[in-house]
């Protein structure tokens, strides 16, 4: 990978009890492996900045694994068994049949730490930093994944990608050696990277969406309040009109307004009901009636609450 990264291209397999430190998963001057293992494990580089790698081991002893993590973007199938590590004081658990995303937007320290008697088996993608934002210059749509690494550590689980999950299972069962797999590799883990951005893509143009459609329907909920601001229709009876909810009409309009149905209302009448008094050819009950409130008593007593005096003063 271009980015200094401690993982190396690799693959081994062990019969009985081998050390991890010896095997050539990371490189000695950045990291330090304590700890033994049984089964497999192979890396490999299949696109500059991007490293396919899988794992099925089981450690009859303590791991302990202490590392430096550039900034990269890392998505890994836990198959099962578990993983765990801390990065950067936080501690971080894979579960079993799930996939886990680990985005790192600066080197950070890293540790993992696993029991004795316990196993993993898993696979994953690691992205350079550099390569994402290489992706993100080429094409815009892109730069979704190089916000993932925009700053410090995020750790999710992505429960909604099920063809990233396929995919991992068909490179963990590649039936493939020497060239054809490392073509089906980096075919594969390519795929990944674009089901990601897809995935990341389509949420935000549902957000989007869905905030277009809200602000459509705040406005048009304006519209009929302006209106008939005499007589205004009522929350209910807009909602059933406008097709929706009469909770997601409100929810609407106050987050696209900051205030109520009845606060929007309350405000126009009185806005109007000034700007009808400063004119000086409407009495005080004409302007009370033209506003929608049939009694002009209860007119001065909204007008004196919101403006701090009688309507009779302007």
């Amino acid at each position: 990978m271009r980015s200094i990264s401690p993982y190396l291209d690799t693959d081994f397999s062990f019969d009985s009890p081998g050390s991890l430190a010896d095997a050539g998963v990371l490189d000695a001057s950045s990291a330090r492996v304590m700890g033994s293992a049984t089964g497999h494990y192979r890396a490999q580089t299949v696109h500059s900045g991007l490293q396919y790698f899988d794992c099925n081991l089981q450690f009859p002893e303590p791991l302990r694994i202490d590392k430096v993590l550039p900034q990269s973007l890392c998505i890994v199938q836990v198959f099962d068994g578990a993983w765990q590590h801390t990065v950067d004081g936080r501690l971080n658990s894979y579960a079993p049949g799930q996939l886990h995303m680990l985005s790192l937007g600066e080197s950070l320290e890293a540790q993992d730490q696993l029991p004795a008697n316990s196993h993993a088996r898993m696979a994953g993608v690691r992205i350079a930093g550099d390569y994402l934002q290489e992706l993100a210059r080429e094409d815009a749509q892109l730069k979704p994944l190089l916000a993932l690494v925009a700053d410090g550590m995020r750790f999710d689980q992505l429960p909604q990608c099920p063809a990233v999950s396929r995919l991992f299972r068909q490179l963990y069962l590649s039936p493939y050696t020497g060239g054809l797999r490392r073509l089906h590799c980096e075919s594969l883990s390519l795929a990944i990277l674009l089901e990601l951005a897809s995935h990341l893509i389509g949420h935000r143009s549902a957000e989007k969406s869905q905030d277009r459609g809200r602000r459509d329907l705040a406005i048009e909920t304006r519209r009929q309040l302006d209106e008939n601001l005499n007589a205004p229709p009522t929350a209910a009876a807009l909602a059933r009109q406008l097709g929706v909810s009469e909770t997601t009409l409100r929810r609407a309009f106050s987050h696209e307004y900051g205030r109520s149905l009845l606060q929007y209302v309350r405000q126009q009448r009185m806005e109007l009901a000034r700007a009808l008094l400063l004119e000086r050819r409407w009495q005080v009950s004409q302007v009370a009636y033209h506003v929608g409130y049939a009694n002009p008593a209860n007119f001065c007593h909204a007008y004196k609450a919101y403006f701090g005096h009688s309507p009779g003063a302007e």
